[in-house]
């Protein structure tokens, strides 16, 4: 049986209550994102944390976004962007027209239930584009499309970074063919 994964989910500062109910969205325990493809695409496409002293992420995030118009800062909860963002890493987002979405980017947007979560684009379909976490076996159930788009990712702040890009991208260098086994996130 799977055992669902938190949803990375996205809380503006003036919330004060983490969101609750965060296994409403599909995703699972496991192997996470197996597509070559789709780790390059990530590794180009999606912004690495800029470490800062623990607690202050939202804030270093607050300041990034005051520079950037429309910006605006998210703290994420959960795990299903792991190994790429763990919980509270925050995040600026910055509105994007729907048509400037490439496969790899991390967008933020409103899910079925209201809620905004941050997940990698995987895939296009006629009704939008798939995302997924990265932590998470199958996309999401929502897909992102002009009306639920908030805007898409250009920076992050987090106490720490993972091994993901680091690994990921000595993988690439000294196995630019591995074998599916080599995929799994």
């Amino acid at each position: 049986m799977k055992v669902p994964r938190q949803s990375w989910w996205l809380r503006a500062p003036s919330l004060t209550a983490v969101v609750a109910a965060a296994l409403l969205t599909a995703g699972a325990s496991g192997a996470g994102v197996t597509s070559r493809a789709t780790i390059t695409a990530v590794l180009s496409r999606t912004p690495a944390p800029q470490v800062v002293t623990a607690g202050q992420e939202l804030a270093a995030a607050e300041r990034a976004a005051a520079g950037i118009k429309g910006a605006v800062a998210f703290l994420g909860v959960g795990d299903s962007m792991l190994p790429l963002y763990s919980s509270n890493t925050a995040v600026v987002a910055v509105p994007t027209s729907y048509d400037r979405i490439k496969k790899g980017m991390t967008v933020v947007y409103l899910n079925r239930h209201g809620l905004r979560v941050a997940h990698t684009v995987v895939d296009e379909t006629t009704d939008g584009y798939l995302v997924q976490g990265l932590g998470n076996d199958e996309p999401d159930r929502d897909v992102v499309n002009e009306m639920n788009l908030v805007g898409v990712i250009v920076g992050a702040f987090a106490s720490h970074d993972t091994t993901f890009r680091h690994e990921w991208v000595a993988r690439l260098k000294h196995d630019p063919n591995p074998s599916p086994q080599h995929n799994r996130v």
